[in-house]
């Protein structure tokens, strides 16, 4: 029997709620030993924290994590999702570095999802990755829905809707795959020290 030997990460989405640079400070020291990239969005109230997983069962440490949010946010609905990654341009620990992180999550039709996955892959992908200002670029399968998610580390806010980002993904393919996007969403978040 082969073993899946595909890096995954434990997504925690903390809706309704923005943490402050303290609130994760805290959490971080309540969950010592684990590595979390912690994020708030910029335009919604959320938060957000990525951690890798190392083994296939995430309840011990996603019992940890929702003692050590409990904290700092008493009674607070979380939610979590297991992300595959698919595909993986630049350098990780460079992103994690970067202060922006945007993020594009959506369902797709089954009738549709080979051709996406293609255009995601081969097209998409690597022409964000491909920009100045877009250090690290990553896209996931998810256990839940939005089944697809992808996110990009950037130096600044505004590398994200720039001209040249537009110009990026004007094509013929990205709008043939665009009106089959279901339940699209997209956030932009602030890396949290």
């Amino acid at each position: 029997m082969q073993t899946d030997t595909t890096p995954r990460t434990l997504l925690i989405e903390i809706p309704g709620l923005r943490w402050s640079s303290d609130q994760a400070r805290t959490v971080r020291q309540q969950a010592a030993g684990v590595v979390l990239d912690i994020l708030t969005a910029v335009d919604v109230d959320e938060t957000w924290i990525y951690t890798a997983l190392d083994s296939k069962a995430p309840e011990p440490l996603l019992s940890a994590l929702r003692a050590a949010i409990a904290q700092v946010s008493p009674g607070h609905a979380i939610r979590h999702r297991t992300l595959q990654a698919l595909t993986t341009l630049g350098n990780a620990a460079d992103g994690r570095a970067q202060p922006w992180h945007y993020t594009s999550q959506t369902d797709i039709p089954a009738d549709t999802e080979a051709e996406f996955n293609r255009w995601f892959d081969e097209e998409h992908l690597p022409a964000l990755a491909g920009l100045d200002g877009t250090v690290h670029a990553c896209r996931y399968r998810t256990d839940g829905s939005p089944r697809y998610l992808a996110s990009y580390d950037l130096k600044t806010r505004d590398t994200q809707g720039s001209p040249i980002w537009r110009a990026a993904i004007d094509t013929p393919w990205r709008d043939r795959m665009h009106p089959r996007f279901v339940n699209p969403r997209r956030v932009m978040f602030q890396r949290l020290p």
